[in-house]
């Protein structure tokens, strides 16, 4: 997986890893909560808090999906597990974006050529 760059995430003990993925591969995606990379890779994000992906391509159309918190349950009784508190998790986890190709762009405005006037003949 490629490196991240941390950007300015906080420390909070609330994080996950989330993966990114796009395709074509190679986007730059680029969180609301700082944390980007090239995809395909993984991220550090809160789990505590909603936030966006934005991908990006040259040749393509920007995508931005919304990535939301999840709280999620032990498994095991609570009297097992010593009461283990609920972990934090994020859906929509992989975050994948399908990139649609940029249409081209519109042709230039010719502009029209000015005749320069003939030399007067004598």
């Amino acid at each position: 997986m490629p490196s991240w760059s941390l950007g300015s995430l906080g420390s909070s003990s609330s994080n996950v890893s989330l993966t990114v993925e796009s395709d074509p591969p190679g986007a730059d995606a680029r969180t609301s909560v700082g944390p980007s990379c090239r995809t395909p890779c993984m991220l550090p994000v809160p789990g505590d808090q909603p936030f966006t992906v934005t991908y990006s391509l040259n040749g393509y159309r920007s995508q931005t999906i919304e990535v939301t918190p999840r709280m999620t349950q032990p498994t095991r009784p609570e009297a097992e597990t010593g009461g283990a508190a609920p972990s934090a998790e994020v859906t929509p986890n992989p975050v994948y974006a399908q990139l649609d190709p940029a249409p081209p762009p519109p042709p230039a405005k010719r502009r029209p050529v000015k005749k320069k006037p003939a030399p007067k003949q004598q």
